[in-house]
C-alpha cells in the first residue's frame, strides 16, 4: 500500500512537473486590414495605367463614378465596402469589371488596379505587391476608418 501511495505522488509530483514545463498559445495576431501598407507604390503605378485603359471610361478620371456607376474613392466607397474581407471587392472587380468585357483581366491585373485604388484612397503603400491569391485577400479586412 505504501509503495501505491509514493507511487502516486510521485506521479501527481511529475504531472505538476510537466505542467509547468508547457507553454501557453500565443496571442492570436490582429487581422491584417487595408491599413497596414498592403499593396506597393510601384503596384500602383502599374495599376494607375491599367486603370487608364479598362476603368477610366466608365469610373473617370479621380475615380469619381458617374451616374449609376459607383465612385471608388472617398467616404462613400470606404463604407460602402467596411467590414467585409478584401477579397470581395476583389473577386467583384474580377467577375464584372471592365463592363466591356467582365473577367477580361488576368488577376495580377486586378490586383495592380485595386492597389491603385487603395492608393487613390489614401491608404498607406508598404514595400510589397497586393497579393491576388483568394485566400491570402480574405485575410485582409476592409476597414473604412484606421
Amino acid at each position: 500500500m505504501k509503495f501505491l501511495l509514493e507511487l502516486g505522488a510521485g506521479l501527481a509530483a511529475a504531472a505538476l512537473g510537466i505542467g509547468a514545463y508547457q507553454s501557453t498559445p500565443a496571442p492570436t495576431p490582429a487581422p491584417k486590414t487595408i491599413w497596414d501598407s498592403v499593396y506597393s507604390k510601384e503596384q500602383a503605378k502599374r495599376g494607375e495605367d491599367l486603370y487608364a485603359k479598362d476603368c477610366l471610361a466608365c469610373h473617370g478620371e479621380e475615380l469619381e463614378g458617374r451616374q449609376q456607376i459607383p465612385t471608388l474613392v472617398g467616404d462613400i466607397f470606404l463604407q460602402k465596402w467596411d467590414g467585409q474581407s478584401l477579397d470581395m471587392l476583389f473577386e467583384k472587380m474580377q467577375t464584372t469589371m471592365p463592363a466591356t468585357h467582365p473577367g477580361g483581366l488576368e488577376r495580377a491585373q486586378n490586383a495592380d488596379i485595386l492597389a491603385y485604388i487603395l492608393s487613390q484612397n489614401n491608404l498607406p503603400a508598404g514595400s510589397a505587391d497586393l497579393t491576388s491569391d483568394h485566400d491570402q485577400l480574405l485575410k485582409i479586412q476592409f476597414t473604412a476608418k484606421k
